[in-house]
């Protein structure tokens, strides 16, 4: 059999490896017996003080995952086998198929499969792409700009979302980090990476490339500055200003479409109105835009990642969001129940002792 990318694990032992052997199914840091769990956990008062080992949890076969993010290495652990998962079993929990290959050091190879869109959740925000251009009577091959493209999530889902009536092809992307380049280089050379800075990146430069306007523009720009579990500096953190460059090119480059995904928690802030200001952004450009929260276990992904997505455009009375595909518990609708992470994950042979 081919050897599976980026499908590593070790030998643990010690506290690690007993806290590990302790957990059920389903299991957390705080089930444990009391001398196992981190020091962080001692009481203070009537309350818990928590800490960064809050989040091991053993996966279960046949429930989705909570949110895949860096910190793979000391988060998840296998449903049955006394370890934590691997990169590409956690690449797995975001749909990416076994043969994409993820490049960097361990620690950039983790924060590249943390921060993608799961596959599945682009290819249902693609469909309902799709059914826009349909119902609008064009079909064809549309083209794609990708901003903040990372490890190429939502570019994935986009392209596995083509049927007999339109197809849909990036031919720009873009990320400031080195190791997406090499990512993005070795997996599909075709999808032209530009490694920039959006605020130095020439929206004149995405046309050429493209050979035009595009079609579509998609991107999410960084999420931490909004994230619930950061502290939401949103806009004060310059970071947190890059919707507004991303917004700069919309209008330069006049795409039909615009999708804009980020972290749920952008809703949140509570220092400032993101929802408004991005509204406003977009109306003064001549775009209508809509926004919902999308759950990304809805639409067959083994994980409950919640994402906020944004769609654009000058004339939306035909856009619809996607229908979920899956459903937590038995339904009138008939819907398949959510996958399970132990179920997605264990179609992958045994990992590479290193």
């Amino acid at each position: 059999m081919k050897e599976i990318p980026n499908h590593i694990t070790r030998e643990y032992s010690g506290l690690v490896l007993e806290r590990i052997k302790h957990l059920a199914p389903g299991g957390k840091m705080g089930d444990l017996p009391k001398h196992l769990q981190h020091e962080s956990f001692e009481r203070k008062g009537d309350k818990k003080t928590g800490g960064p080992n809050m989040r091991l949890l053993r996966l279960e076969k046949d429930k989705p995952s909570l949110t895949v993010t860096a910190f793979i290495f000391n988060k998840f652990v296998h449903p049955t086998e006394d370890r934590y998962i691997t990169p590409r079993e956690a690449a797995c929990l975001q749909d990416f198929p076994h043969d994409w290959i993820f490049k960097g050091t361990l620690g950039q190879i983790q924060k590249q499969i943390g921060n993608a869109v799961p596959v599945n959740l682009g290819k249902a925000i693609a469909g309902s792409v799709a059914k826009y251009f349909e119902r609008k009577n064009q079909g064809g091959i549309k083209t794609i700009a990708s901003y903040f493209s990372g490890a190429g999530g939502l570019d994935l889902g986009f392209e596995q979302a083509k049927d007999n009536f339109i197809s849909f092809e990036t031919k720009f992307c873009t990320d400031i980090e080195k190791w997406a380049q090499a990512t993005i280089d070795t997996n599909r050379p075709e999808w032209n990476f530009h490694l920039a800075d959006i605020r130095k990146l020439d929206p004149e430069t995405v046309k050429k490339v493209v050979g035009g306007n595009p079609d579509i523009i998609i991107g999410g720009p960084p999420c931490q500055p909004f994230s619930v579990a950061g502290k939401q500096n949103a806009v004060s953190d310059q970071l947190g200003k890059l919707y507004s460059n991303f917004i700069d090119h919309v209008s330069y480059l006049s795409p039909s479409v615009v999708v804009m995904e980020n972290v749920y928690g952008m809703a949140q802030v509570k220092s400032v109105n993101m929802i408004d200001l991005i509204y406003q952004s977009f109306d003064k450009i001549g775009y209508e835009v809509t926004h919902r929260e999308l759950l990304a276990a809805d639409y067959g992904t083994p994980q409950k990642r919640r994402r906020l997505i944004f769609i654009a455009s000058k004339d939306l009375h035909n856009y619809q969001f996607p229908e979920p595909t899956h459903c937590e518990t038995l339904n009138l609708l008939g819907l398949p129940l959510y996958r399970g992470a132990g179920e997605a994950i264990s179609r992958l042979p045994k990992p590479k002792n290193v």
